[in-house]
C-alpha cells in the first residue's frame, strides 16, 4: 500500500526532525487518520522524496523523523506548458488538477476576451500541491503570474506551440518538429475570438481542431494534454 504524501515548503534532509503546520497534521492525523509510528512520504517540490516516520501526535501538531532519501522523479521527458485562459473557478480549478496530474511542468494563467479576470494564485498553489500529493510527482509544476495575452505572444518561445480553435484545419496527432516541448493554449468558456486566435497564428501558433465537437475548456485542456502524453510524452510506460 502506498505511504501517504506530504508537500513540506523548506529542505529537507535525512535525520531531520519535521513539524507539520496545523493544516497538515491536521490533514495527516485526522484525514488520512495516520497514528504514531506510521510512515509517511514527504516531498518539497524540487526533487526526490523522504521516508518519515510518524513519532510523536498532539490535536493540533504532528512530528516526523526523516529516515530516507529516494532520488525518484516522474517528471515526463515531454516539456509542457499550458496557458490557460481563467474560466470560471470550478473549471479552471478542474484543469489545474488534472494538468498536473498529466505531467504539464508550466502553467500561465492569461486574460482573454472572455476570460474571468479574478485571480485565485494562492488557491491554484493549493491545487497544485494536492495534486502532486495525490499523483506521485516530487516536482511542483512552475505557476506563472497571471498576464494578458498580449503581454504573453510578445514573450519569446523555444518550444512548438498550438493554440485550440474549432475551426482549425489541422489535427495534432499529424504534426512533426514538436520533440521534446510544446505549448498549449486554450480559451476559457466560448474559447478565443477569432481576433485572437488570428492574433495567436501571428505570433508562431498553429491552430488545431480536437475532432468534430466542440470540447469544453476544461475537458479541452485534459483532453490535448493526455493525447500530446501518449503521442510524445510518457503515457506509453516507456518514454522517460
Amino acid at each position: 500500500m502506498p505511504l501517504s504524501r506530504l508537500f513540506i515548503d523548506r529542505p529537507l534532509a535525512v535525520g531531520q526532525e519535521v513539524v507539520l503546520a496545523k493544516e497538515s497534521a491536521h490533514y495527516l492525523l485526522n484525514v488520512l487518520r495516520q497514528r504514531v509510528g506510521t510512515q509517511v512520504t514527504l516531498f518539497n517540490g524540487q526533487s526526490g522524496e523522504y521516508v518519515a516516520d510518524l513519532i510523536a501526535a498532539a490535536k493540533k501538531t504532528a512530528h516526523l523523523q526523516v529516515t530516507e532519501y529516494k532520488n525518484i522523479e516522474r517528471e515526463s521527458a515531454l516539456q509542457l506548458t499550458l496557458v490557460q485562459a481563467i474560466s470560471r473557478p470550478e473549471h479552471l480549478d478542474y484543469t489545474i488538477q488534472k494538468a498536473v496530474e498529466l505531467g504539464v511542468q508550466r502553467i500561465v494563467p492569461i486574460i482573454t476576451e472572455r476570460s474571468l479576470t479574478r485571480n485565485r494564485e494562492q488557491r491554484w498553489r493549493k491545487i497544485m500541491i494536492s495534486a502532486c500529493e495525490q499523483c506521485g510527482r516530487n516536482r511542483l509544476p512552475q505557476l506563472d503570474n497571471v498576464l494578458s495575452l498580449d503581454a504573453w505572444l510578445a514573450e519569446p518561445s523555444q518550444s512548438f506551440c498550438i493554440v485550440l480553435s474549432p475551426t482549425g484545419k489541422q489535427s495534432l496527432n499529424i504534426q512533426s518538429g514538436i520533440e521534446k516541448n510544446l505549448t498549449v493554449l486554450i480559451g476559457a468558456e466560448g474559447g478565443l475570438s477569432e481576433a485572437e486566435i488570428e492574433q495567436t497564428r501571428q505570433a508562431g501558433y498553429l491552430d488545431i481542431r480536437l475532432g468534430p465537437r466542440i470540447l469544453r475548456t476544461e475537458t479541452a485542456a485534459v483532453t490535448v494534454l493526455a493525447v500530446a502524453q501518449a503521442l510524445w510524452g510518457d503515457l506509453d510506460g516507456d518514454r522517460r
